[in-house]
C-alpha cells in the first residue's frame, strides 16, 4: 500500500485559513460543515502563537470505521491509499464516529445528516489534482504526497516530526515543527490531547448563518461544476494574486488560484475564494435608491438610473452657481478601481472643475508615497518576490508590517525562502501578530516610536563605521549632513530603548545584523504610515537601507505596500477644462469636514462617494454630522452600510469580474487585468459607467465618450497613454499571457519586463543616461537645499527631529499648529492648502484617566475592510470585533477572556470581546477595522468611535495608530 497523506508545517501556517475556504468550496460545505477546520492556539500567559489545521489523520486503525454500526459500514479505508471514506448514502447520521474520532476530525452535515470527513478531495485526485488545501496553501505549509516520500523530505529539512499516536491509531499525516530547537522555545504538542488547550478564537455572538446566504456552488455540485475556466485577478488587496474563474451558464462557480502564474504557482488567501460569495449576494444592492425626506430619514424608494442621474446632475449644477464648482468633494477607494480612482475621476473633477478629489490614500499610505517622492524620485520601488531577489536576502526586517495576514501569499514566499536559505526575520510591532509568530525574534515597541528606534540603529552603525562608505559617497545625497545631525542628537541606543522601550542589547543586536546582513530587505507598511510622524519615519527607515548599501540590489532594499506606476494626469482638452478658482482643501477628507459644517475656509456642500466612509473614517461623529449637513450626498457601493444610510442617493455598483479592469496594483508592479465575465445583479453598473453618464448630463459626452464604458478601450485609448511607465502594457499584451499580469515599467509592448531595479550600472526609467536613481541628481536625495526649503516653508526641518503623536508617552515632540493661516503647500503636485507648524514638548506628567494606547489595523487573514463583512464563510471563520488586551491588564480590570469589554477615548465609546492575550505591550490594546453596525451577521461599532486621525502635516497622513483610551469591564456600567 501506497500511503496518501497531508505534510503540515507548523512553522510555515500562519492560520490564514485558506485551506478552510477551498476545501468548502470544492465540496460544497456549508456553514457548520468542516473537513479540516484551522485552530490558532497558544497559551494565554505567555507570549506565543502557533497555528494547527485540524483534518482527517487517514489512522492504520481508524476509530471512525470501527464505531460505524451500519450494515455495510458508511465509512470504509482505501486498501491501495490508506485514504479513510464516508459513503454518504450509507450513513444513517447517527454520529458514533464523530465522537469517536480522538483527533476531533470528524464533522458533521446538519442538513443532510450524514458525517463529513476529509478524503484527500478524491474527485480531484481523479482528475490528477492535489487536494484544494494544499493547491492553495499561501504558506506552503501544506503538501501532499506519499508518507515515506513526505518523511524523507522532513528529515533532509532537518524538521522535527510531532508524535500525535497518543491514541494508538496509527495517523498517517504528518505535523512538522520548527527547526530543532532547545526545549523551552519548543512549542506544547497541541495534538496530545483531542481538545486543544488555550484556542484563542471567540465564540460566534451570533447564529450561523441561514441558508439563504449561501451561494454556490454550496450543496450545489453536481449540477454546478464550471465548463469553463477564464484567467483573472482578485480584486481586494495588493497582493494582486491571479486567478481561475470557473464558468457556468454566465456565472461564476468556482474560484481557485492560477496553477499557470510562474510567481504564485497556483497559491492564493481566503478573501480570493470568498469573493465568490460576493457576486450574488442576497445583500448585493440591485436598484438605484432615493431617500425621501430629510438627512437621517432611513426611507428610501427604487428610482430608475435616469431619474437618479438627471436629478443629481441638476443639484449639482445648483451647488455649483451656489457655492463654486470646488464645493464638490469626491471621494473613491481602490474598491471602485484603479481604472476609476486614476482615470474616469480625474477626467470628470477637470472639467467640473474641483480640486476636492481624494482616494483612500491618506488613510493608507500618503506618507510613503511622499518619502518616496522626496528620496527616489519614483513611486516604483526596486524589489520584486522571486527567489533571486526578495528572496535571497539573508535578513528581513518588519517594521509594522503585518504581512502574513494583510499580503498572506507574498509572506508565504518570503517566510518559505528565508526558511530555505536559514536566513532570520525580526517582527517590530507591538503585538505578537502571526508575522511576528514566524520571526526569530519579536520586538514590542511601544507604539509611535519607531522612527526612534531607526535612529538609534542609525547612530549605532555609523558609530562602528558599519555602513557602506562607497555606496553613501556615490549614491546618498546629504549622507554627511544626517550622520552629524543624529550625532549631534545623540540620537543613542541608550535615548532609544527610554523611547520604545526595548532592551538595550536586542537594539545592538539588530544595527549589527542589517549592517553586515548580505541583503537585508526592510519591510514597512501601515503601521509606520498612519502616523503623524509618517514621512519622516519612513524617510528614516529609508536612510537605513541606504547607508548600509540596501537598494538597487536584490535580496536587499526598502519595500512598503504597495509599489504603483508614476501616474500622469489624464489629460483633457483645454477647451472642455473648467477653472479651479481655489486650492485644494488639503490631502486628507478629514480636512473637508469643516469646510462641511462650518464653510472654512470655504464650503463643500456636495459630496459623492464609495465605500463607507461614514464609519471607516476617523472621529466618526465628526464625520455623521459633517454628512448630515450636505446638500447631496450621493453613495455608490456594493452594500447597504452606514454612509448609505445618510445618503441622498445609494446607487447599485458593479465589482470585479462583473465590469472587468484593474481594481489593485500589485504589491511588485505587477499589472493584473479582468476580464468582464458576467452580469452585475439588477440594475447595478460599473463606476465607469456611472461617471460617463453623470458626464453626459453636464456637457462632457466629447471626452467621456459612451464607449469608454469598456474598460478595455477606455485602458488602451486613453488610460495607459498618460503615464510613461504603462504605455507598453496594451490589452493585447496583457490578455497573450495565462496569467493575465504584465510588470512595469515598460516603455512600449516590445519591451521586456523589467526585473529588480535601480542595479548598479543601470539607467532609471525615463531618466538620463547614467542616471541611477529617477531624481535629479540621479542619487538617493535625504538632504539638499531645495529638500530642506519645503519643510522649512511649514515649519520643519527636513534631517530627522523625532517627533511623534501628541498621544504617546509624556515629554515626546509633536507637531502643533503654530496659529498662522493655512497657505500652499510645496509637496504636493496640485495646490493644495496645509497648515504651518512648531514641534511641540508634551507636558511630562502621568495619563492618570487615559493610561492605554489604542493601536488599530488590519483583522484576521479572512477579513478584509468591510467587504468580507458579508460573506457567510468569513463571519463564520471571525465574526465578533474583538479587542486583544495584555493580561495583566486585563487583570487590573476586572476583564475577562471573551467577554464584552468597554473602551472609551476622548472621542467616544465602544463595545468589543476582549482576546487576551500576552502577545500584546502591556500598555496596548489593539481593535481591527471593518466592523460597522449594519454589516448583517455579526454587526459592532466601529473603532473609529474612538479615533481623532490628527495629520501628518507633510503628507496630510492621518495617524490611526496611536490614541489615548481606557478599558472596563461591562460590568462596571
Amino acid at each position: 500500500m501506497s500511503q496518501l497523506c497531508l505534510s503540515i508545517d507548523l512553522e510555515r501556517c500562519t492560520g490564514c485559513k485558506s485551506c478552510e475556504a477551498a476545501c468548502k468550496q470544492v465540496n460544497g460545505l456549508g456553514p457548520d460543515e468542516y473537513r479540516n477546520k484551522v485552530m490558532w492556539l497558544g497559551d494565554p500567559s505567555l507570549p506565543e502563537l502557533d497555528f494547527l489545521t485540524v483534518t482527517c489523520q487517514q489512522c492504520e486503525r481508524p476509530a471512525c470505521l470501527r464505531a460505524c454500526p451500519v450494515v455495510p459500514k458508511a465509512l470504509s479505508k482505501d486498501p491501495d491509499t490508506g485514504v479513510v471514506s464516508v459513503d454518504e448514502s450509507l450513513c444513517t447520521g447517527c454520529g458514533e464516529c464523530v465522537l469517536a474520532c480522538p483527533y476531533g476530525a470528524m464533522g458533521y452535515d446538519p442538513v443532510d445528516n450524514h458525517a463529513v470527513k476529509c478524503d484527500l478531495c478524491a474527485p480531484r485526485r481523479a482528475h490528477g489534482e492535489m487536494p484544494a488545501c494544499a493547491s492553495v496553501c499561501p504558506t506552503r505549509a501544506i503538501t501532499f504526497g506519499e508518507r515515506e516520500e513526505l518523511l524523507e523530505l522532513a528529515h533532509e529539512a532537518d524538521k522535527p516530526v510531532r508524535d500525535n499516536d497518543h491514541f494508538l491509531q496509527g495517523p498517517a499525516t504528518l505535523y512538522l515543527d520548527r527547526h530543532k530547537k532547545s526545549e523551552e522555545t519548543t512549542p506544547k504538542d497541541p495534538l496530545a490531547d483531542k481538545h486543544p488547550p488555550a484556542v484563542q478564537v471567540t465564540a460566534p455572538s451570533n447564529p450561523s448563518p441561514t441558508s439563504k446566504w449561501v451561494q454556490i456552488p454550496y450543496r450545489k455540485l453536481d449540477d454546478q461544476q464550471p465548463d469553463n475556466i477564464k484567467p483573472g485577478g482578485c480584486h481586494i488587496c495588493f497582493n494582486g494574486c491571479t486567478l481561475k474563474f470557473g464558468m457556468k451558464d454566465g456565472e461564476v462557480v468556482q474560484i481557485l488560484g492560477n496553477d499557470e502564474d510562474p510567481v504564485f504557482q497556483g497559491r492564493i488567501c481566503p478573501k480570493s475564494q470568498m469573493t465568490l460569495q460576493l457576486y450574488r449576494n442576497p445583500s448585493r444592492l440591485t436598484h438605484p435608491l432615493k431617500r425621501r425626506g430629510p438627512p437621517g430619514n432611513e426611507t428610501f424608494e427604487r428610482v430608475s438610473w435616469d431619474e437618479a442621474l438627471d436629478d443629481i446632475a441638476e443639484r449639482l449644477k445648483k451647488i455649483r452657481e451656489r457655492d463654486g464648482s470646488e464645493s464638490l468633494a469626491i471621494h473613491m477607494g481602490t474598491r471602485t478601481g484603479v481604472l476609476n480612482i486614476m482615470g474616469y475621476v480625474p477626467m470628470f473633477t477637470q472639467m467640473w472643475g474641483t480640486p476636492n478629489f481624494l482616494t483612500t490614500e491618506p488613510f493608507c499610505d500618503a506618507g510613503k508615497v511622499m518619502a518616496l517622492e522626496l528620496t527616489l524620485g519614483s513611486t516604483c520601488q526596486p524589489n520584486i518576490y522571486t527567489p533571486e531577489d526578495i528572496g535571497s536576502a539573508a535578513l528581513h526586517v518588519y517594521f509594522g508590517d503585518n504581512q502574513a495576514e494583510t499580503r498572506p501569499v507574498n509572506f508565504g514566499m518570503v517566510n518559505d525562502w528565508r526558511l530555505r536559505r536559514g536566513a532570520g526575520m525580526i517582527v517590530i510591532d507591538p503585538r505578537l501578530t502571526a508575522t511576528a509568530s514566524k520571526a526569530d525574534h519579536w520586538l514590542a515597541i511601544r507604539p509611535g516610536t519607531d522612527m526612534a528606534l531607526a535612529l538609534g540603529l542609525i547612530h549605532e552603525i555609523f558609530r562602528h563605521d558599519w555602513h557602506d562608505l562607497a555606496f553613501c559617497r556615490q549614491w546618498v545625497q546629504g549622507w554627511e549632513t544626517w550622520r552629524d545631525f543624529i550625532r549631534r542628537q545623540d540620537y543613542s541606543i541608550e535615548w532609544v530603548s527610554d523611547i520604545t522601550g526595548l532592551d538595550i542589547e536586542r537594539i545592538r543586536d539588530l544595527a549589527r545584523n542589517i549592517a553586515h546582513a548580505d541583503g537585508c530587505m526592510i519591510f514597512a507598511s501601515r503601521g509606520i504610515n498612519q502616523h503623524s510622524n509618517g514621512v519622516q519615519a519612513n524617510r528614516t527607515l529609508m536612510f537605513l537601507a541606504a547607508i548600509t548599501g540596501n537598494w538597487g540590489r536584490r535580496g536587499g532594499g526598502f519595500f512598503n505596500v504597495a509599489s504603483e506606476p508614476d501616474w500622469g494626469r489624464i489629460p483633457v482638452p483645454d477647451e472642455h477644462k473648467a477653472s479651479i478658482d481655489r486650492p485644494a482643501l488639503g490631502n486628507s477628507p478629514r480636512q473637508w469636514l469643516d469646510a462641511m459644517l462650518e464653510d472654512k475656509p470655504y464650503a463643500v456642500r456636495g459630496l459623492i462617494t464609495g465605500n463607507n466612509p461614514a464609519a471607516q473614517w476617523p472621529n466618526r461623529h465628526k464625520v455623521q454630522e459633517a454628512f448630515q449637513s450636505l446638500d447631496l450626498l450621493v453613495h455608490i457601493d456594493l452594500f447597504f452600510n452606514e454612509t448609505s444610510a445618510l445618503a441622498d442617493y445609494v446607487l447599485p455598483a458593479a465589482t470585479g469580474v462583473e465590469k472587468g479592469g484593474i481594481s489593485r496594483l500589485a504589491e511588485d508592479r505587477r499589472v493584473v487585468w479582468n476580464e468582464r465575465l458576467m452580469d452585475p445583479p439588477g440594475e447595478a453598473r460599473s463606476d465607469h459607467w456611472f461617471w460617463v453618464e453623470l458626464g453626459k448630463r453636464l456637457g462632457f459626452q466629447s471626452v467621456l465618450q459612451d464607449r469608454y464604458k469598456d474598460p478595455a478601450v477606455f485602458w488602451d485609448e486613453v488610460f495607459r497613454q498618460a503615464t510613461p511607465t504603462l504605455r507598453g502594457v496594451t490589452m493585447q499584451r496583457l490578455t497573450s499571457t495565462p496569467y493575465r499580469w504584465i510588470r512595469i515599467p515598460v516603455a512600449d509592448e516590445n519591451t521586456p519586463e523589467p526585473d529588480t531595479l535601480y542595479l548598479e550600472g543601470t539607467t532609471a526609467f525615463g531618466s538620463e543616461p547614467g542616471k541611477r536613481f529617477p531624481t535629479p541628481s540621479g542619487q538617493l536625495e535625504f538632504w539638499n537645499a531645495t529638500i530642506e526649503a519645503k519643510f522649512r516653508s511649514l515649519g520643519l526641518s527636513s534631517l530627522p527631529y523625532f517627533y511623534t503623536e501628541a498621544e504617546a508617552a509624556s515629554g515626546h515632540p509633536h507637531v502643533a499648529s503654530d496659529g498662522r493661516p493655512a497657505e500652499l503647500s510645496p509637496f504636493f503636485h496640485a495646490p493644495t492648502l496645509t497648515e504651518h507648524v512648531t514641534l511641540q514638548a508634551s507636558p511630562k506628567h502621568e495619563q492618570v484617566e487615559w493610561d492605554t494606547q489604542l493601536v488599530t489595523g488590519r483583522p484576521t487573514a479572512s477579513h478584509f475592510h468591510s467587504w468580507t463583512h458579508y460573506f457567510w464563510q468569513a463571519q463564520e471563520m471571525w465574526p465578533d470585533l474583538y479587542c486583544q488586551i495584555h493580561p495583566d491588564k486585563a487583570a487590573s480590570k476586572d476583564i475577562r477572556e471573551g467577554e464584552p469589554l468597554i473602551i472609551e477615548s476622548p472621542g467616544g465609546r465602544l463595545e468589543a470581546r476582549a482576546w487576551v492575550t500576552s502577545g500584546i505591550h502591556p500598555d496596548v490594546i489593539f481593535i481591527p477595522i471593518g466592523w460597522d453596525t449594519r454589516q448583517p451577521f455579526a454587526p459592532w461599532g466601529s473603532v473609529n468611535e474612538l479615533t481623532d486621525g490628527r495629520l501628518d502635516p507633510i503628507s496630510h497622513q492621518s495617524n490611526l495608530k496611536l490614541h489615548r483610551c481606557r478599558v472596563r469591564a461591562t460590568a462596571d456600567t
